[in-house]
């Protein structure tokens, strides 16, 4: 499997789509016990989700917040930068809650809605677009991860790992053309990363799948 636990030459570890939701469902319910059995709490999940809540209505208020401010004074580059993290925090606490919801049920339509959210918020934080990632991909609908994926690279250009995942992620939705597009970019950027091999044979199987289809 593509992603199969290498480490990328930055040092961060680019894992399976498949263990980003492992990861998700499980490592979320570990947390959540964790974090409520201590209190005694009768649903843990439920508990995680109305905190969740909690932080993205405080995320919201800080947007409005910094939007206010940024009105009043419309060239201030401070007020500019608190509007960006203001976003940027409240995308980091919108995939927060998707992902609870996604542990509390995995079937919930609210949750790639609030994952969808979290990305337009944040659109330059990888977490998070890998946090839509991980809720649409186990709701079987991967495709709804693409916009957000090319708005990500289309803002960092040259971070190869970003092009792996868009690629993977194409493909896994029959999207062919953009995995390739997304595989080869990828391959331009770093030819010699540990993943290139199996990039290249992606690309090798998605060309002989043409080659037959056709």
């Amino acid at each position: 499997m593509l992603f199969d636990g290498r480490h990328h030459k930055t040092g961060l570890k680019v894992i399976a789509i498949i263990a980003i939701i492992a990861f998700a469902g499980f490592g979320l319910v570990a947390g959540f016990l964790a974090v409520g059995g201590g209190c005694g709490a009768a649903d843990p999940l439920a508990q995680a989700v109305s905190d969740a809540q909690a932080r993205v209505q405080q995320g919201a208020t800080a947007v409005s917040t910094a939007q206010a401010a940024l009105k009043k004074a419309p060239k201030n580059n401070q007020a500019k930068k608190d509007l960006t993290q203001a976003r940027n925090d409240l995308g980091q606490a919108r995939i927060s809650l998707a992902q609870a919801l996604l542990a509390a049920n995995p079937q919930d339509p609210q949750a790639l809605t609030t994952a969808l959210a979290a990305a337009k918020n944040a659109p330059g934080d990888l977490d998070v677009v890998l946090g839509l990632v991980t809720v649409s991909t186990s709701q079987n609908n991967p495709g709804a991860a693409l916009p957000a994926l090319q708005a990500y690279t289309a803002r960092n250009p040259k971070d190869a790992q970003a092009y792996a995942y868009w690629g993977q992620v194409a493909e896994q939705a029959g999207e062919r053309n953009q995995a390739v597009l997304a595989y080869q970019r990828f391959l331009e950027l770093a030819p010699d990363d540990t993943l290139a091999p199996d990039i290249r044979n992606r690309l090798d199987a998605l060309a002989s799948s043409a080659t037959t289809t056709g």
